[in-house]
């Protein structure tokens, strides 16, 4: 599954990408230098996302993620066997209110600013695990890695091309 977040990552926003890719390695070098435990956890850390929550059978209650950066794309995965799970995001409409709900089917993968939408999760039952993947803006700054731009619709074939294949 991890493959299919870094791939998802790269096609969506890869400017983000990237950035996370430099982030991975100077906090390889920091490591190598300063915390030979960091440096043990990094050679299992298989994502260029610098955070990871893993939720078991909970509920969210409707928040923001305020350690992100409204253009950068957080990444939910689901696994498990369960059914009635929904991902709600009222803010999405601007003046006129609106509600979006996604079923979330076991091996579902959403992405979304959720530093600029708020969300909820809500389930009924069942055996379901929701990895979140995210990256704080504090973690590229202490490593001087800058911020990316934001991906617009127009860049997208311009920045597909940079990446090395």
């Amino acid at each position: 599954m991890v493959l299919y977040t870094l791939i998802a990552l790269s096609i969506m926003h890869p400017p983000l990408y990237t950035a996370g890719l430099q982030v991975r390695e100077k906090l390889d070098a920091w490591s190598r230098e300063n915390s030979p435990a960091m440096q043990d956890t990094l050679e299992h850390w298989s994502t260029v996302y610098t955070n990871l929550s893993m939720m078991s059978n909970q509920q969210t209650p409707l928040h923001w993620d305020p350690q992100s950066w409204s253009d950068w794309y957080d990444l939910l995965a689901t696994v498990g066997e369960y059914d009635n799970c929904f991902l709600h995001i009222p803010t999405l409409g601007g003046s006129i209110p609106c509600l979006v709900t996604l079923l979330l089917t076991p091996g579902t993968v959403v992405t979304f600013s959720g530093r600029l939408l708020r969300h909820e999760v809500i389930e009924e039952g069942g055996d379901r695990c929701c990895l979140a993947y995210y990256m704080w803006d504090n973690i590229h700054n202490w490593l001087g890695v800058p911020r990316p731009d934001p991906m617009r619709f127009h860049k997208v074939q311009d920045e597909l091309e940079k990446i090395p294949v």
